[in-house]
Protein backbone atom coordinates (compact mmCIF):
# COMPACT_ATOMS: atom_id res chain seq x y z
CA UNK A 1 0.00 0.00 0.00
CA UNK A 2 2.85 2.37 0.83
CA UNK A 3 4.34 1.80 -2.65
CA UNK A 4 1.03 2.67 -4.31
CA UNK A 5 0.71 5.93 -2.36
CA UNK A 6 4.34 6.77 -3.10
CA UNK A 7 3.84 6.11 -6.85
CA UNK A 8 0.72 8.30 -6.94
CA UNK A 9 2.52 11.07 -5.06
CA UNK A 10 5.47 10.95 -7.45
CA UNK A 11 3.13 11.01 -10.47
CA UNK A 12 1.29 14.03 -9.06
CA UNK A 13 4.57 15.82 -8.29
CA UNK A 14 5.90 15.10 -11.81
CA UNK A 15 2.69 16.48 -13.34
CA UNK A 16 2.93 19.57 -11.12
CA UNK A 17 6.52 20.19 -12.25
CA UNK A 18 5.49 19.86 -15.91
CA UNK A 19 2.63 22.32 -15.45
CA UNK A 20 4.91 24.80 -13.67
CA UNK A 21 7.52 24.49 -16.44
CA UNK A 22 4.87 25.16 -19.10
CA UNK A 23 3.54 28.14 -17.16
CA UNK A 24 7.09 29.51 -16.82
CA UNK A 25 7.65 29.20 -20.58
CA UNK A 26 4.31 30.89 -21.26
CA UNK A 27 5.14 33.68 -18.80
CA UNK A 28 8.53 34.28 -20.42
CA UNK A 29 7.08 34.44 -23.95
CA UNK A 30 4.16 36.61 -22.79
CA UNK A 31 6.53 39.02 -21.03
CA UNK A 32 8.88 39.33 -23.99
CA UNK A 33 6.03 39.82 -26.47
CA UNK A 34 4.25 42.35 -24.27
CA UNK A 35 7.33 44.36 -23.30
CA UNK A 36 8.61 44.37 -26.88
CA UNK A 37 5.11 45.19 -28.19
CA UNK A 38 5.59 42.49 -30.81
CA UNK A 39 2.80 41.78 -33.25
CA UNK A 40 1.62 39.40 -35.95
CA UNK A 41 -0.59 40.17 -38.95
CA UNK A 42 -3.22 37.99 -40.60
CA UNK A 43 -4.67 38.69 -44.03
CA UNK A 44 -8.45 38.69 -43.77
CA UNK A 45 -9.90 37.42 -47.08
CA UNK A 46 -9.00 33.77 -47.72
CA UNK A 47 -6.42 34.04 -44.96
CA UNK A 48 -8.17 34.29 -41.61
CA UNK A 49 -11.65 33.64 -43.04
CA UNK A 50 -13.25 31.92 -46.00
CA UNK A 51 -14.97 34.94 -47.54
CA UNK A 52 -16.25 33.54 -50.87
CA UNK A 53 -19.96 33.55 -49.83
CA UNK A 54 -19.74 37.26 -48.95
CA UNK A 55 -18.12 38.04 -52.31
CA UNK A 56 -20.85 36.05 -54.12
CA UNK A 57 -23.52 38.06 -52.31
CA UNK A 58 -21.76 41.36 -53.10
CA UNK A 59 -21.47 40.50 -56.80
CA UNK A 60 -25.15 39.52 -56.91
CA UNK A 61 -26.37 42.58 -54.96
CA UNK A 62 -24.54 45.38 -56.72
CA UNK A 63 -24.89 46.43 -60.33
CA UNK A 64 -21.24 47.36 -60.72
CA UNK A 65 -18.45 45.18 -59.26
CA UNK A 66 -15.98 46.95 -57.00
CA UNK A 67 -18.18 50.04 -56.65
CA UNK A 68 -18.82 51.64 -53.24
CA UNK A 69 -22.13 49.72 -53.12
CA UNK A 70 -20.26 46.44 -53.73
CA UNK A 71 -17.77 47.12 -50.90
CA UNK A 72 -20.61 48.15 -48.60
CA UNK A 73 -22.48 44.87 -49.18
CA UNK A 74 -19.25 42.87 -48.79
CA UNK A 75 -18.25 44.56 -45.52
CA UNK A 76 -21.73 44.02 -44.07
CA UNK A 77 -21.92 40.33 -45.09
CA UNK A 78 -19.44 39.05 -42.52
CA UNK A 79 -22.13 36.72 -41.14
CA UNK A 80 -21.68 34.60 -44.31
CA UNK A 81 -17.93 34.25 -43.77
CA UNK A 82 -16.46 31.53 -41.61
CA UNK A 83 -13.10 31.49 -39.82
CA UNK A 84 -10.52 29.05 -41.19
CA UNK A 85 -9.59 26.56 -38.49
CA UNK A 86 -5.77 26.65 -38.50
CA UNK A 87 -5.24 30.42 -39.11
CA UNK A 88 -7.97 31.33 -36.61
CA UNK A 89 -6.45 29.01 -33.99
CA UNK A 90 -2.98 30.44 -34.66
CA UNK A 91 -4.27 33.98 -34.24
CA UNK A 92 -5.76 33.15 -30.84
CA UNK A 93 -2.61 31.28 -29.79
CA UNK A 94 -0.50 34.38 -30.56
CA UNK A 95 -3.01 36.54 -28.70
CA UNK A 96 -2.77 34.30 -25.63
CA UNK A 97 1.02 34.47 -25.83
CA UNK A 98 0.88 38.27 -25.53
CA UNK A 99 1.38 39.30 -29.16
CA UNK A 100 -0.61 42.10 -30.78
CA UNK A 101 -2.78 40.49 -33.46
CA UNK A 102 -3.57 42.71 -36.45
CA UNK A 103 -5.87 41.96 -39.36
CA UNK A 104 -5.42 43.40 -42.85
CA UNK A 105 -8.38 43.41 -45.24
CA UNK A 106 -7.36 44.23 -48.79
CA UNK A 107 -10.51 46.25 -49.49
CA UNK A 108 -11.93 49.73 -48.82
CA UNK A 109 -13.55 50.44 -45.46
CA UNK A 110 -16.98 51.39 -46.89
CA UNK A 111 -19.47 50.53 -44.09
CA UNK A 112 -16.77 48.45 -42.44
CA UNK A 113 -17.23 49.54 -38.82
CA UNK A 114 -19.49 46.56 -38.04
CA UNK A 115 -16.83 44.23 -39.43
CA UNK A 116 -14.21 45.84 -37.20
CA UNK A 117 -16.49 45.41 -34.18
CA UNK A 118 -17.08 41.76 -35.05
CA UNK A 119 -13.34 41.06 -34.58
CA UNK A 120 -12.82 43.21 -31.46
CA UNK A 121 -12.21 40.18 -29.19
CA UNK A 122 -9.22 39.09 -31.26
CA UNK A 123 -7.85 42.51 -32.16
CA UNK A 124 -8.52 46.11 -31.14
CA UNK A 125 -10.35 48.14 -33.78
CA UNK A 126 -7.22 50.18 -34.42
CA UNK A 127 -5.45 47.01 -35.58
CA UNK A 128 -8.15 45.98 -38.06
CA UNK A 129 -6.79 47.71 -41.14
CA UNK A 130 -8.43 48.31 -44.54
CA UNK A 131 -5.44 48.39 -46.90
CA UNK A 132 -7.19 50.12 -49.82
CA UNK A 133 -7.80 53.27 -47.74
CA UNK A 134 -4.33 53.94 -46.40
CA UNK A 135 -1.91 53.29 -49.21
CA UNK A 136 -1.40 49.56 -48.81
CA UNK A 137 0.06 46.97 -46.52
CA UNK A 138 3.73 48.01 -46.60
CA UNK A 139 3.11 51.23 -44.67
CA UNK A 140 0.99 49.46 -42.08
CA UNK A 141 3.53 46.66 -41.62
CA UNK A 142 6.39 49.14 -41.34
CA UNK A 143 4.66 51.29 -38.68
CA UNK A 144 3.94 48.47 -36.24
CA UNK A 145 6.45 46.25 -34.52
CA UNK A 146 5.29 43.20 -36.49
CA UNK A 147 7.45 40.11 -36.80
CA UNK A 148 5.19 37.64 -38.68
CA UNK A 149 2.72 37.94 -41.55
CA UNK A 150 0.19 35.25 -42.51
CA UNK A 151 -1.32 35.83 -45.95
CA UNK A 152 -2.47 34.10 -49.10
CA UNK A 153 -1.81 36.69 -51.85
CA UNK A 154 1.55 36.79 -53.62
CA UNK A 155 1.48 40.57 -53.31
CA UNK A 156 0.93 40.30 -49.54
CA UNK A 157 3.94 38.01 -49.16
CA UNK A 158 6.08 40.46 -51.17
CA UNK A 159 4.77 43.47 -49.19
CA UNK A 160 5.67 41.74 -45.93
CA UNK A 161 9.20 41.11 -47.19
CA UNK A 162 9.56 44.77 -48.23
CA UNK A 163 8.57 45.75 -44.69
CA UNK A 164 11.08 43.30 -43.16
CA UNK A 165 8.39 40.97 -41.77
CA UNK A 166 8.72 37.19 -42.07
CA UNK A 167 5.84 35.84 -44.19
CA UNK A 168 3.95 32.55 -44.14
CA UNK A 169 1.54 31.36 -46.85
CA UNK A 170 -2.03 30.55 -45.87
CA UNK A 171 -3.54 28.33 -48.53
CA UNK A 172 -6.83 29.31 -50.14
CA UNK A 173 -9.83 27.06 -50.03
CA UNK A 174 -10.50 25.12 -53.25
CA UNK A 175 -13.94 26.79 -53.19
CA UNK A 176 -12.45 30.31 -53.18
CA UNK A 177 -13.78 32.65 -55.87
CA UNK A 178 -10.47 34.51 -56.01
CA UNK A 179 -7.98 32.88 -58.38
CA UNK A 180 -5.57 35.74 -59.19
CA UNK A 181 -2.39 36.68 -57.31
CA UNK A 182 -1.99 33.18 -55.87
CA UNK A 183 0.99 30.93 -56.62
CA UNK A 184 1.95 29.02 -53.45
CA UNK A 185 5.62 28.16 -53.10
CA UNK A 186 6.87 30.28 -56.00
CA UNK A 187 8.28 32.91 -53.63
CA UNK A 188 10.09 30.40 -51.44
CA UNK A 189 7.75 31.02 -48.51
CA UNK A 190 6.64 28.41 -45.98
CA UNK A 191 3.03 27.27 -46.39
CA UNK A 192 0.97 26.38 -43.33
CA UNK A 193 -0.32 22.81 -43.59
CA UNK A 194 -4.12 22.35 -43.64
CA UNK A 195 -4.65 26.11 -43.75
CA UNK A 196 -7.06 25.79 -46.68
CA UNK A 197 -9.89 24.41 -44.53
Amino acid sequence: MFKTVRAKTEAAWTMTKKILALMSCWGLIFSLATIGKLGVVFEYDDGLVFSAPAYVKAFASSQQPYSPEFWSVLNRSYDLERPKLIPFSLAWAFRLLGFKVAIVADRPSTDGEALRKEWRRLTPQTLFFFAKDCGGRVGFLTKGNFILYFGNDDSGIMDARKAGVYAFRVKRSPKSTRKEDYHPGTLGELAIPLSNI
